[in-house]
């Protein structure tokens, strides 16, 4: 996993890059102001990366 700030509008954007570089990219988009990313976190990033290929 790589993490990162990128800047998007002038705010910074935390970001988290899961599985193959070369797999297609999979933007995960969750919640909203005041939902937590912790299902994410916890169970899908394994699961997309798994089956990345």
């Amino acid at each position: 996993m790589e993490t990162a700030f990128i800047k998007v509008r002038g705010k910074r954007l935390y970001v988290e890059i899961h599985g193959d570089e070369a797999a297609p990219p999979l933007l995960y988009l969750h919640g909203g102001p005041g939902e937590s990313c912790y299902e994410f976190m916890l169970h899908q990033s394994q699961r997309l990366s798994a089956n990345s290929a």
